[in-house]
């Protein structure tokens, strides 16, 4: 086909979420993953304990001291946020928490962790904990940080 012949089509830019363009978009998605990855589709849409949330608080004489956010799908736990008071950290509390989380993990059939964090949020600390980088985006904040996908197979 040449260039003469092919049609001309437009692009119209939109930022709504919710509109009939917007859900036609994603049945074609749903559906091609439908029919490309049918035992996952089901386990996402039929298995109530597909997803499960996972707080972890961590508390010193009733105060909350640090806290990690997770979310298990199938067998992985997703971290999504950890975070220690300042004046509580470097005390082991952010590694009390991981090793927490792990053990949580591994009582729900995962078998992998998985977290992003961004350069100045010590990605060292999880390769201490046994965590590999395995992906990397340079510049992520348009202020030269690179963001950090680390994961650990337990």
């Amino acid at each position: 086909m040449n260039a003469a012949s092919q049609p001309a089509y437009s692009i119209e830019c939109s930022q709504a979420r919710q509109s009939p363009e917007h859900d036609q978009i994603c049945a074609w998605l749903r559906d091609y993953n439908w029919q490309s990855n049918q035992s996952f589709m089901d386990l996402a849409t039929h298995d109530p304990q597909f997803e499960s949330p996972l707080l972890l608080v961590a508390k010193q004489q009733g105060q909350v001291v640090g806290g990690l956010i997770a979310d298990q799908r199938l067998t992985w736990l997703r971290i999504s946020i950890m975070a220690v008071d300042p004046q509580y950290r470097r005390r082991g509390i952010g590694r009390q928490l991981l090793t927490e989380a792990e053990r949580w993990a591994k009582q729900h059939a995962c078998r992998y962790l998985y977290v992003d964090t961004m350069q100045y949020q010590s990605p060292e600390f999880y390769q201490l904990a046994g965590f590999q980088i395995v992906g990397e985006l340079p510049d992520w904040d348009s202020h030269g940080h690179t963001k950090f996908f680390l994961m650990k197979t337990i």
